[in-house]
Formats: C-alpha cells, sequence, structure tokens
C-alpha cells in the first residue's frame, strides 16, 4: 500500500493558547488516545521522507450527525456529547453530566468544533483523488472553524425538542482540552471547498433522527 488516508484527531493540538488552530501549530497531546494518533502521524511522514508511501493525514475535530437519509450514524460511544445528549432527547439515558463548568469560556463549558459526518465523508473523496493524482503527504484540519460550548449543545437540542433536557454538571474530566477549534482554511483554498452541512441545528436534528431510528 503506498498511499494511505489516516484519521487523525484534533485533539492531538492539546490545550493551545489560540482561537483557530493551524496545521503547524505544535502538537501537545494530553491523554493516551491522542498521543497515539500523533506517534502514528509522525511514522507515516517518516514513511513518506523516505520515499516508501504518501498520505492524506486528516485531523478530525469533533464528528457528528448522521446521514440524512439514515444509511448510517454513530452506534455507540458513551463519551460522545452529542450521542449521549440523544439518548436523554429519546429516554435511553436518565441526564446528561456535563464535565465541568468553570473553564475560561464564555459559559464555563469547554468548547469544540463540530464538523457533520457527510461533510466528513466528502473531505476523504476529495483526499483520495489527490493522492491518486498527486501523490504528496499532507496534513489537513478537518472541521468548519467555529467553536461551539457545550452549553450550546444543550440549549440547541432543547429548543429544537421544545423541552428541557435533563442534565447536571460534574467535574471536569482529566485530558479534556479547553477550547479546541479548527482553522480549515488549508483544506479550503487548495480544494476549493465549500461545507454543505455547516448549521448546528441540522447536526443535532440528523444525530436525533438516527438515534430514534436505532
Amino acid at each position: 500500500m503506498k498511499k494511505i488516508i489516516f484519521s487523525s484527531t484534533g485533539s492531538i493540538y492539546g490545550n493551545i493558547d489560540k482561537k483557530n488552530i493551524l496545521e503547524t501549530d505544535k502538537a501537545n497531546p494530553i491523554n493516551p488516545y491522542s498521543e497515539s494518533k500523533y506517534k502514528l502521524e509522525k511514522y507515516l511522514i517518516q514513511l513518506s521522507n523516505e520515499g516508501k508511501i504518501n498520505a492524506s493525514i486528516l485531523r478530525y475535530f469533533n464528528v457528528s450527525g448522521a446521514d440524512e437519509k439514515m444509511r448510517s450514524g454513530l452506534m455507540s460511544n458513551p463519551d460522545n456529547l452529542i450521542k449521549a445528549i440523544c439518548e436523554v432527547a429519546t429516554n435511553k439515558r436518565d441526564k446528561l453530566i456535563i464535565n465541568g463548568n468553570n473553564y475560561n469560556t464564555k459559559d464555563g463549558t469547554t468548547v469544540r468544533d463540530f464538523i457533520h459526518v457527510s461533510d466528513l465523508a466528502e473531505m476523504h473523496l476529495i483526499a483520495a483523488k489527490y493522492l491518486m493524482n498527486r501523490p504528496e503527504t499532507e496534513v489537513f484540519n478537518c472541521g468548519y472553524g467555529k467553536g461551539y460550548s457545550v452549553q450550546d449543545i444543550v440549549d440547541t437540542m432543547c429548543k429544537i425538542l421544545k423541552n428541557k433536557i435533563n442534565f447536571e454538571y460534574g467535574p471536569r474530566r482529566k485530558g479534556d482540552a479547553e477550547y479546541s477549534v479548527a482553522n480549515n482554511k488549508k483544506f479550503v483554498r487548495k480544494f476549493n471547498w465549500k461545507p454543505k452541512y455547516d448549521n448546528l441545528e441540522y447536526i443535532l436534528r440528523t444525530a436525533l433522527s438516527w438515534e430514534k431510528n436505532i
């Protein structure tokens, strides 16, 4: 295999003191998951430098939502915020625990960049065609460049449901970054790409429909 698309993660940047993270910013993994992803990134780049492979390294931010035709969606992940809130909304879970409300953000909860899974799928197709035609190793952030807090997610879901979500604040989780939002301009400019599903309500509505469907 000479051409590889690697699913990496925006969490490799860790707690970085800037609003929108560039691919060239220093990596600082703060948990085992992101550390393992970063090690594999470096290994692929090493193989590329040796002329053995070429790779598109895609650093996912928070992948969310579901295919609008309900062909696919998230089956299980107890730590995924939107999965958890959809389980509360469909009475599969009693309440949502928000891990920390004393961060240095607008409402004290962590801020993330949520990208719809269908836009991420298209980014893979684009990256694959690029690798086939111009085999070069590149790193790309996969996000929208917008940040929403955990509280924003809760409030938006309440708006969709026209009802309150049962939640409570819990302690911080070790290894959680305070603010993680992509600068996606490298991918946007290189491929003249425009996301189709950059809408928080749409992301939540498709995720909720999927949860009801399963």
